[in-house]
């Protein structure tokens, strides 16, 4: 499901074979005796609800993650899961009067898919009302989804993912060279050396020793660091923004590190790991593993840390659970939505799907994530959770605008890729993203105004 989101029909292809025929018994209590319990719900109350998911999700998919788990514990629950496609965007289905009930996505777009829209809804009277407890969530989920609006409310609520970030490394390649493999706990200087070790020309192949998902780890990125000024409509000047892309920009600094210059493309880059099979390291979220090639010799260690950030991941990336300002039927879908969260189902998720869950850390349910998974099965899964995760960005003043997550993101990829690629100077690069940021919010003014 980010977006930077892998595509959600990859994803499912990928998953196909680990996902379980059925799904974990809503009579199991292996797990979920801590969570909150909801009022008493009508289960027997016939209502049909409309899905739409944030990303390209197939209705096969849906069902296999969701749909199915959803009939199995609601069974007078009719779903109702639109498709993104032509004419059933969120925009297209809202202008039609087809309002969904729930939905679910990440924050990369919360305001174009929820909060423009007219769709968002705070469920904190949901959350006091069925006594909810938000403390099983790690806080940064919380944070993340509060700070996203100036008046903090809870919007939704965060689902397991796979988007927290890890760094994959070809053993096959590091045996070739006689280089030890990387460990849990480098640092990004440590992994700069390590890159320039393993970066070479071999019998005419380049072998390049680090590759990235830039996007995502500039915009994830472990010193919470936004785009914006939390205090102005402007970009956000700190001096850690030079700090962040002086670290990451220095690996593609390396002679034969760099990228083609041709190829701009996140896709290229977040690709390059599997498809030749000559990169010695990617730090890229967790979720890539289900593209890899099973000839690809891999394994995984922690994200390497800041020296000023130490033993701090990336910022998770999460999804959320959200009930639409028009759902007639709040009371049922709270009680969905918070099955869906419970440890018993969060356990499936991760045993049999490789998820990540939303809670906190100390939770057991950890240490069963990839247990059912076939690609995980002997790889290094305390690596996923071994850190705490990088805190939210602070939330903005309520007189600001803002703009669109998406667009903040392009600039500052672009910024990055003029830098590596074109040899532009970080100040001037820096410079005109700041100036293509403020042009998103004065976008998004007129947008409001229309």
């Amino acid at each position: 499901m980010l977006t930077t989101k892998v595509s959600s029909g990859l994803l499912a292809a990928a998953m196909m074979a680990s996902v379980l025929a059925g799904c974990a018994s809503s009579g199991e209590k292996k797990a979920g005796e801590t969570a909150s319990k909801p009022n008493e719900v009508n289960y027997n109350e016939a209502v049909t609800l409309t899905f739409v998911s944030q990303f390209a999700d197939n209705q096969e998919y849906f069902n296999k993650l969701y749909g199915d788990r959803i009939k199995k514990k609601f069974p007078n629950v009719t779903i109702d899961f639109i498709p993104r496609g032509t004419g059933t965007g969120i925009a297209d289905l809202v202008a039609s009067g087809r309002n969904p009930d729930i939905m679910y996505g990440n924050l990369s777009d919360i305001d174009g898919f929820l909060i423009d829209t007219g769709l968002a809804y705070d469920m904190s009277d949901l959350v006091k009302k069925n006594n909810y407890d938000l403390n099983r969530f790690d806080p940064v989920h919380i944070d993340s989804i509060r700070n996203t609006n100036p008046d903090g409310a809870l919007y939704g609520l965060p689902m397991p993912s796979s988007q927290v970030q890890v760094m994959f490394y070809n053993k096959s390649l590091f045996d070739k060279f006689g280089v030890p493999y990387p460990k849990d706990g480098m640092t990004w200087d440590d992994t700069y050396e390590l890159a320039k070790k393993m970066t070479r020309v071999d019998a005419g192949q380049v072998y390049r020793g680090f590759s990235s998902f830039i996007g995502a780890v500039l915009r994830d990125n472990q010193l919470s660091i936004p785009y914006l000024d939390p205090k102005a409509d402007q970009m956000n000047n700190s001096e850690r923004w030079k700090t962040l892309i002086d670290n990451l920009g220095r690996f593609y600094l390396i002679e034969n590190n760099n990228r083609d210059p041709k190829k701009r493309s996140q896709t290229d880059e977040y690709t390059a790991f599997q498809k030749n099979m000559n990169v010695a390291m990617q730090v890229n979220q967790l979720t890539r593993y289900l593209e890899f090639p099973e000839e690809l010799n891999w394994d995984m260690v922690t994200i390497p840390t800041f020296k000023e950030a130490p033993n701090v991941g990336s910022q998770p990336g999460a999804y959320y659970w959200y009930i639409s300002q028009t759902n007639k039927h709040k009371d049922i879908s709270f009680a969905i939505i918070s099955y869906m969260l419970s440890d018993e189902v969060q356990l499936d998720m991760a045993k049999t799907l490789g998820l990540v869950p939303s809670l906190k850390n100390t939770s057991d349910i950890f240490k069963s994530i990839g247990q059912d998974v076939p690609q995980l099965k002997g790889k290094n899964i305390p690596a996923v959770y071994k850190y705490k995760p990088a805190s939210a960005p602070p939330k903005r003043d309520k007189s600001l605008i803002g703009a669109n997550p998406n667009e903040l993101k392009k600039s500052m990829e672009k910024a990055f890729d003029r830098i590596t690629l074109d040899k532009v100077d970080l100040n001037t690069a820096l410079r005109d993203a700041a100036e293509e940021m403020a042009k998103a919010v004065e976008q998004k003014k007129a947008n409001m105004k229309k």
